[in-house]
């Protein structure tokens, strides 16, 4: 994927947007860089309407390590890549091109157009992200412990995720 032809956020997420008015989404090479595997992932369902700046999904590396995924845009859930749910490695490995999240609507553009070019981003990367990049890990209460059995009922949060791999969590 041409990386000049996307646009990023400074939760350090990309998007592409394609002609008919849909994004896909994924993380970068710098949101993962401290990262060597991941575990587990969990992403909304096909369906769910997100608002920009919303819970997109969170990718955890196990020991209670996590990544929370922010949307950059609002919009419905068009499509999830399934193949991540049980390779989720498949991040690290090809963030930009097998390694996609989601596919999303885009209800407001100004939203796409606000984001970074990837020149913007890049000295964004430079100038900020040392000092920034704690803002977006897990390291607070609501992190997932891959030992604690996993109660729906206990997360109102849980309904907006995908619910097909439960008996994981």
């Amino acid at each position: 994927m041409d990386l000049n032809k996307l646009k990023y956020s400074p939760e350090l997420v990309w998007v592409y947007l394609e002609d008919n008015h849909q994004a896909i989404i994924g993380l970068t090479e710098e949101a993962l860089r401290d990262y060597t595997e991941l575990t587990k992932i969990r992403l909304p369902a096909e369906g769910e309407e997100l608002v920009k700046d919303d819970i997109l999904g969170h990718v955890f590396a196990g020991r209670g390590r996590g990544l929370k995924i922010i949307s950059p845009l609002s919009g419905e859930i068009l499509a999830v890549n399934e193949d991540l749910m049980d390779a989720p490695e498949t991040i690290l490995e090809d963030p930009y091109e097998e390694g996609w999240l989601v596919r999303q609507s885009v209800l407001n553009l100004p939203e796409f157009d606000d984001l970074m070019t990837r020149y913007e981003y890049e000295d964004f990367v430079d100038e900020e992200l040392d000092v920034d990049d704690e803002d977006i890990y897990s390291d607070d209460d609501d992190e997932y412990d891959e030992e604690e059995e996993y109660d729906e009922e206990e997360d109102d949060d849980d309904d907006y995720f995908d619910s097909d791999d439960d008996d994981e969590y």
